[in-house]
């Protein structure tokens, strides 16, 4: 995969290369109001591509920001759930030990009962 990144990495290069080389002609060229002349169409198709580049930097941040957004809550959420799986354990305990605390004597320590002797 990383090979065939690389390999039309060099071809997107080369193309590029060549438009740029073999456009030489000027032009005059005009976007929202502001017209430049003597522009070669070689400059033109790199204004273009360098457009591109930057679109494409603004998806990557976009993504990588969404997916940081669903770690964080993701990991929210883990920690939401372990407290309040904390919080029943210790009402369980609590409850045990206010049990222990109304009946001191549990029913595997109670004192034997006495015994009458004459």
């Amino acid at each position: 995969m990383v090979v065939l990144g690389l390999l039309l990495l060099v071809l997107s290069g080369a193309l590029t290369l060549g438009v740029v080389l073999s456009n030489t002609d000027p032009v005059s060229a005009s976007a929202f109001g502001v017209t430049l002349s003597n522009v070669s169409l070689g400059g033109l198709f790199l204004a273009g591509a360098a457009a591109g580049l930057v679109f494409m930097l603004g998806l990557v941040l976009l993504f990588m920001g969404a997916a940081r957004k669903r770690a964080r809550r993701v990991a929210t959420k883990r920690h939401v759930h372990s407290i309040h799986s904390e919080k029943e354990q210790l009402a369980e305990e609590n409850a045990e030990l206010r049990a222990q605390l109304t009946d001191p004597y549990p029913p595997s320590e109670s004192p034997t009962t006495p015994v009458n002797r004459p």
